[in-house]
């Protein structure tokens, strides 16, 4: 390499002209106008006759000549003729007599008509020590390019390489909005394509949540009332962004369109799956849970096509049953029929429990996943509460658990709960012990009618004689009716017992019994309370200081150990 030129030897009429370059080159320019104002700026600078700027390609490794003095542009492997030595080693190329050097290609020359005599060949590097391209200067007009030439250039081709730099930048921040914006439509034509609410319907409480990882996802789906039958669609297309976002609003833009024809579930998913086939790519598929619930007898029936696991917790007994696919992912193949679907009843309080694997499979900063088991957990914790709020709990939780790691794939979830029908009655009865044989026919005959385990009977009975007992007893400054009231619950009834114009009295603030303690050791009163407490799963009092009113609500279940 050649030693610098020393930047005195620089005179002011070059400084100034230098300067004057450099400031044109910081002005806005698009990526055309800004190399025809580097190589007229080296052709000034070094008063040559002709210049050309070869620009870095990096993925394909290439040189692409994009401006040259008569010159189409063309592309040439990084390594070859002179600009590709100059762009290997990164180093000034200064040759005084072109066709005598070997690396020299003449055909340029050849298609032009035009002779090069002496040629000065620049690296373009960034402030970053990349690679921008080459800057070519040909025919010095006075000579051949010498050290002072080279100095020159050298102090030029560093300002060209940056603003060449900015230029691109500009321009991939510029195509970065553009896409951003495009994201966002596609991002409002997905989102427009779910459900602006969920069905209403008397005995399910159904809700689903969508997170895409990016602006648009590859999951969808769908919840719908169509020929009184309910419509459940969840899919999940391979990737994420624009493509398998219009894969999957394909998918759901027509299996809507096969049911509100007619189409019964067998038809709509080989269909649906066969023009999928015919349109996606060889290495695109779409799985998708494509269910169907009657709501008239209850009965659900699916196909899953890879997506998997299903879950359905069964509340009759808390357990889970879980389903694997049914058939291959949708688009992967054509079908001419598939296995029969999943058929199976939803009993009073079973939660169907649709979950992409975005949710499965999030991992924390330690690499684990938040799992299946994590899933059944939080849903049967809260299989009491609605279906929104489970789905908010999910999302928490999972972001809890994630502790600040990245949203790697989308996350979508579809919960259906067939409603546990709530039967409520309440009556009022005399102040009176006389009144506590028609308290005991009211709960048996309400224990009928609601098919309730008659073994949680004599429980209630106890609760509310020891309770009412107590009433009659120490309020006996009232002369008002109390209030009894029976309401279903999961596995269970709710009892509330309303007394009027009566003093506060916290039944659960008192003292628990010592049943272990000798009899003669033990303070009198306060047993009956006591078992009251270890029989009801929760006891509640409420005291209202104005009206003089106090409520007792406790919740009996099946499993809660009687003592």
């Amino acid at each position: 390499m050649r030693a610098p030129v020393p930047e005195r030897q620089l005179s002011t009429r070059d400084m100034e002209a230098i300067l004057r370059v450099t400031r044109g080159l910081a002005a806005p320019f698009d990526l055309a106008t800004m190399l025809g104002e580097v190589v007229a700026a080296a052709k000034q600078v070094l008063a040559a006759e002709r210049g050309s700027v070869w620009l870095y390609d990096e993925p394909a490794n290439e040189l692409v000549l994009e401006v040259a003095t008569g010159i189409k542009p063309i592309r040439v492997p990084s390594g070859s003729g002179l600009v590709g030595a100059c762009a290997r080693e990164r180093v000034i190329i200064n040759v005084p007599d072109c066709y005598a050097d070997p690396r020299f290609d003449s055909s340029v020359d050849k298609a032009s008509g035009y002779r090069t005599r002496c040629m000065l060949t620049l690296p373009l590097v960034d402030h970053k020590e990349s690679l921008v391209g080459v800057m070519q200067v040909l025919n010095k007009r006075d000579g051949i390019f010498d050290a002072y030439d080279e100095a020159l250039a050298t102090a030029l081709a560093a300002q060209c390489a940056v603003a060449l730099q900015r230029v691109r930048m500009m321009g991939a921040l510029i195509e970065g909005e553009r896409m951003r914006h495009e994201l966002e439509m596609a991002r409002e034509v997905q989102m427009s394509t779910l459900p602006a609410a969920m069905p209403a319907l008397d005995s399910y409480d159904v809700c689903a949540t969508f997170r895409p990882a990016e602006l648009t996802g590859g999951d969808t789906y769908d919840v719908a009332l169509v020929d009184g039958r309910l419509l459940i669609v969840l899919g999940d297309a391979t990737g994420h962004g624009i493509a398998p976002a219009l894969s999957v609003t394909q998918m759901h833009a027509m299996l809507r369109m096969a049911f509100r024809l007619g189409a019964d579930l067998d038809t709509a998913f080989i269909q649906v799956n066969n023009r999928l086939a015919e349109t996606l790519a060889d290495d695109r598929f779409i799985t998708a849970f494509i269910g169907v619930i009657d709501p008239t007898t209850d009965e659900l029936r699916f196909h899953s096509g890879g997506q998997g696991p299903i879950f359905i917790h069964r509340a009759a007994d808390r357990t889970w049953e879980r389903y694997k696919p049914t058939s291959f992912p949708l688009g992967a193949m054509p079908l001419a029929s598939v296995r029969p679907a999943v058929s199976t009843r939803l009993l009073p309080g079973d939660i169907l429990t649709v979950v992409s694997d975005g949710i499965f499979e999030y991992e924390n900063a330690h690499a684990e996943q938040f799992g299946e088991a994590r899933v059944q957990e939080l849903i049967a914790a809260n299989r009491e509460r609605s279906m929104a709020d489970v789905l908010a709990r999910l999302n928490a939780s999972v972001a809890t658990f994630a502790s600040g790691a990245l949203q790697q794939d989308d996350m979508t979830a579809v919960l259906v709960k067939r409603k546990v029908e709530v039967i409520r009655e309440e009556r009022t009865f005399a102040r009176t012990f006389d009144s506590i044989p028609a308290m005991v026919d009211f709960t048996s005959s309400f224990f009928a009618r609601a098919a309730l385990d008659v073994t949680l009977l004599p429980s209630v009975d106890l609760a509310v004689e020891e309770l009412f007992t107590n009433m009659v007893k120490y309020g006996t400054g009232s002369t008002a009716a109390v209030q009894l009231g029976l309401s279903t619950i999961d596995k269970g009834v709710e009892v509330t017992l309303i007394d009027r114009d009566v003093d506060r009295f916290d039944i659960t603030q008192s003292a628990d019994v010592d049943v272990s303690a000798p009899i003669e050791a033990r303070r009198p009163g306060g047993l009956g309370v006591h078992l009251i407490r270890k029989i009801a799963e929760s006891v509640e009092y409420d005291y209202d200081e104005k009206n003089r009113q106090s409520r007792i609500k406790l919740r009996i279940k099946a499993g809660k150990p009687r003592h």
